[in-house]
Formats: C-alpha cells, sequence, structure tokens
C-alpha cells in the first residue's frame, strides 16, 4: 500500500478559504505617527487679547480592528494619560497656522489651570478614552465611527467622520469633530472675573496610525 504524504504547510496555505484570507486585521496604534488635537477659541469681553489654544496627546495607545468584508465587525479603541497633554507647543502651533505663540510662563500656566479640579482634574480622572460602539462603512475610503469619548469620568457620544487607507500593512484614518466642554460635564475656563474664557466648542482633530500585527501561523494538519 501506498502511504499518503502529510500536506506541506505551503499547500495548506494555498488550500486555506478566501474567507479565512479576508479575516480581521488588528493594527497596533503607533504613539510616534498618531496624532490627537484639541483646539478651543477665545471667548468674552477681551477675547481679542486672549490667545487660542492647542492640546496634543501623547503616549497614545490602542488599537483598530478592521473587517474588508464585514466593516460593522471593524472596533477603535484609544487611550492616554492627562499627564501627557501637551499644550500650544510651538512647532505644532506653527504646522497648523496658529501665528500668534505663548511664552514658557503662559504655556505652565494653561497646564496647571487644565489639569486643576475645576478643568480635566488629573488626581481624579487621570486617563482619557474612546471606544468604538459602532463603524458604518460611509463609501470607498470613508467610515463613520460611533464611540463613547472618556473624559472626567463622563462618556459622551461621538460621530467621527474617518477618511482611511491601508497601504503596506499599515493603517491611516483622519478625520474631526466637534463638540462643546458641557458635553464633558466641564466648564470652559474662565479669568478676570469672566471677561476673558475659552469658548464652548471644542475641536478634536484625528490621526490613527496602525500596524498590523502579525497573525499566528495555522497549525499544520496532521
Amino acid at each position: 500500500m501506498l502511504r499518503r504524504r502529510p500536506l506541506s504547510r505551503a499547500l495548506l496555505l494555498a488550500l486555506l478559504p478566501a474567507a479565512a484570507l479576508a479575516a480581521p486585521v488588528t493594527y497596533e496604534l503607533d504613539p510616534a505617527k498618531t496624532e490627537l488635537l484639541a483646539f478651543t477659541q477665545p471667548s468674552g469681553l477681551f477675547k481679542g487679547a486672549s490667545h487660542s489654544h492647542l492640546l496634543e496627546a501623547r503616549q497614545v495607545t490602542g488599537k483598530l480592528v478592521y473587517d474588508a468584508e464585514k466593516v460593522g465587525a471593524s472596533s477603535v479603541t484609544v487611550s492616554f494619560p492627562v499627564d501627557a497633554l501637551v499644550n500650544d507647543d510651538p512647532a505644532m502651533r506653527k504646522r497648523e497656522a496658529m501665528t500668534s505663540m505663548l511664552n514658557e510662563a503662559d504655556r505652565k500656566s494653561v497646564a496647571a489651570s487644565l489639569r486643576g479640579e475645576s478643568q480635566l482634574n488629573q488626581k481624579h480622572w487621570p486617563q482619557i478614552s474612546f471606544d468604538s460602539t459602532a463603524v458604518t462603512s460611509l463609501g470607498e475610503g470613508k467610515l463613520e465611527v460611533t464611540g463613547r469619548f472618556g473624559v472626567r469620568g463622563a462618556k459622551k457620544e461621538l460621530k467621527l467622520p474617518v477618511t482611511f487607507s491601508v497601504k503596506d500593512g499599515v493603517f491611516t484614518g483622519e478625520g474631526s469633530v466637534t463638540f462643546t466642554h458641557r458635553d464633558i460635564g466641564m466648564a470652559p475656563f474662565v479669568a478676570v472675573l469672566g471677561t476673558v474664557r475659552n469658548a464652548e466648542e471644542i475641536r478634536l482633530k484625528v490621526k490613527l496610525v496602525g500596524k498590523a500585527k502579525a497573525a499566528a501561523p495555522p497549525e499544520a494538519a496532521r
């Protein structure tokens, strides 16, 4: 009798159904390339003498799961520590076409206020997060990501339109959304008896860059 030779791994991979090859792909966020930027504008009687502000999140962690065959099964999770927020970095302000610059003393004052009890209250809520609850296709290269934005213990639902691309194992998604201080249970910063304050609106600009995790090879059949 002739013995059947075991199938080679290469042949097994070739025989895998297309559905298996189109499985969801997990992308780990690259903190060096991912950008989360928040913009505020001055308001109040003396707003012309005040500054707009730019906050940049660093030490961002999270992952994207993208299923090209079943987009609704995709998901996004993102988080970063409040302590890693950087405000009004001169190079970033210049890149974003913000012409006025803050001196170091003003930057430190803003940073202290931002982390204080009336603002982000870092001692009680040291982390900011986003967890998707739904992902919908808006056509070629476009998604709508709905999820819970966690700030100061509040969970605000946001819908973020995202333009994305996948190339050489890298997922890049970009979008922006506007919400208010009130949405996250926070009052705008106020000074000089209310004559200088931040406006209610906050614009969030997002760029998520994730690298595909290597998939574990299937077990060879015996």
